[in-house]
């Protein structure tokens, strides 16, 4: 039996068959920002369930030997691991979903991607998975001095939003930032002096295209 889970195709309910993408992930993991992507893009998806317990299987090795989510079995069957990898995919199959190539905005979107993904998120690791970095006599120590880092790349992205990363409308780079957002270990604190990133997280979140993933998995 397969260690994986199907856990829910988008319009099932419909009794579509679908022969699409396929997610498998985790809703708090790094899964996000795809399926927000994939619905941006008007693009049906089957979401796999792999636990962390079976993502670490020899089975699910076979598909990504990295052990983690998410990953992204595109329509002719080929994977893509790594979000960075997945999210270009995504972009360069659906350009609507970030500016068109050879403008300045799409140097600057990959700047922000190159921050939250290269700094940002191993800060948030960090906080989140202690046990990876140190013994656990020193973990609060670490956790510290985790937090105080991504105190600079929060404060990178408050100078970058105006109201959204790319403008006046959300792409792909904003649904990867409100997914760092949810991993954030006191996200009232965070937001508390930075205006911008406290009205972009409220507008994200109630973004229909965020909502209905969070709807997805709340069944």
């Amino acid at each position: 039996m397969a260690v994986w889970q199907l856990r829910f195709t988008i319009g099932e309910r419909q009794g579509v068959i679908m022969a699409g993408y396929q997610i498998m992930g985790r809703p708090i993991a790094g899964s996000f920002f795809a399926e927000c992507l994939l619905r941006e893009a008007g693009q049906d998806y089957e979401f796999v369930w792999i636990s962390n317990t079976h993502s670490k299987s020899a089975e699910f090795a076979a598909v990504n030997p990295l052990a983690r989510v998410p990953v992204l079995v595109c329509p002719d069957g080929h994977q893509i691991i790594e979000t960075l990898a997945i999210l270009n995919h995504l972009i360069e199959a659906f350009p609507q979903l970030a500016p068109k190539t050879g403008e300045a905005a799409r140097d600057v979107m990959w700047q922000q991607l190159s921050v939250m993904a290269t700094s940002l998120y191993p800060a948030l690791h960090r906080c989140h998975h202690t046990y990876y970095y140190a013994p656990e006599e020193m973990f609060d120590a670490v956790r510290d001095m985790a937090k105080k880092d991504a105190e600079r790349w929060w404060d990178y992205l408050e100078s970058q939003l105006d109201p959204y990363l790319g403008g006046d409308a959300p792409m792909a780079a904003d649904f990867y930032l409100i997914m760092l957002t949810r991993w954030a270990p006191d996200l009232d604190a965070v937001v508390a002096s930075r205006p911008h990133l406290r009205a972009f997280v409220g507008a994200m979140e109630a973004h229909p295209t965020v909502s209905a993933v969070k709807a997805a998995h709340a069944k």
